[in-house]
């Protein structure tokens, strides 16, 4: 089954009604840390690739996507960088399977919110110099590139 993805602005105050959602195939991020829908899309089939080839760092794929997006091996950590806390405003989400019906009545659907354009690339810890001199494309390529090394990265 393809993943689905999205992101969206938070209808209620309540962060532990979006937590409730979360289960082993739906995984509820920060947008702060996705830069674009590809992004996501990408981090979402490399969870999938690694539960297939048992090479996942995580249980669920729902974490495993988490790990990939923060490009962290640590769950604990994974969670503190990409975790959603009562400060979101919107969320980002990534489905394994079915869709929460409940999701609807969470968010307000906005992919916008995680396009790359809207990203913060200082977390890439690039110089400011090398980073005026890219556009959108080429530094969504940067994180997207961390993004896919993780499996490969030194422990």
């Amino acid at each position: 089954m393809e993943p689905k993805v999205g992101s969206g602005h938070l209808k209620t105050k309540n962060i532990e009604d979006v937590k409730s959602i979360i289960n082993s195939d739906f995984a509820v991020i920060n947008p702060k840390i996705v830069c674009g829908i590809l992004h996501l899309k990408q981090a979402a089939y490399l969870a999938i690739k690694a539960h297939e080839g048992n090479y996942n760092f995580a249980k669920e794929k729902s974490t495993e996507v988490l790990l990939y997006l923060t490009a962290q091996r640590q769950i604990s950590k994974a969670i503190e960088i990409g975790g959603v806390t009562s400060d979101n405003k919107s969320i980002a989400w990534v489905s394994f399977g079915k869709i929460p019906k409940t999701l609807d009545n969470l968010i307000e659907f906005d992919d916008s919110i995680i396009s790359r354009e809207s990203f913060d690339y200082t977390i890439a810890k690039l110089d400011d110099s090398v980073l005026k001199k890219l556009n959108s494309e080429e530094k969504q390529n940067i994180i997207m590139t961390r993004t896919a090394t993780l499996p490969v990265q030194s422990r």
